[in-house]
């Protein structure tokens, strides 16, 4: 394949990339005011909405912080480093976020 050629595929897969991406980020925009409505809606009406966040996934095999999840022990011994860590860095947003605020106060 010449270079002309070349360069022309890759530019036409580049668009083509960039209209697919558009489509998907439209489809997931009605998606969310979708669900938005029906939450509101839901709310409204004093019915209860739920989350359907089904936590952290870890497959057999994989290596999370120097476990190596082999079956569901290891995996719940992951799972509890991994949420010991969120709550460590929510502590630190926290204490950060109140020290901003009153240097605020303070002036």
């Amino acid at each position: 394949m010449s270079k002309k050629n070349k360069l022309s595929t890759r530019k036409n897969s580049h668009s083509h990339i960039l209209e697919r991406e558009k489509a998907d980020q439209l489809k997931r925009t009605a998606k969310a005011n979708k669900t938005n409505k029906k939450v509101t809606k839901a709310k409204k009406e004093g019915k209860t909405v739920r989350n359907k966040f089904k936590g952290i996934r870890i497959k057999k095999g994989v290596r999370i912080k120097g476990i190596k999840v082999t079956d569901a022990d290891s995996k719940k011994k992951a799972i509890k480093l991994l949420k010991a860590e969120q709550a460590m860095k929510q502590m630190d947003i926290d204490s950060e976020a109140s020290d901003s605020g009153s240097d605020v106060e303070m002036k």
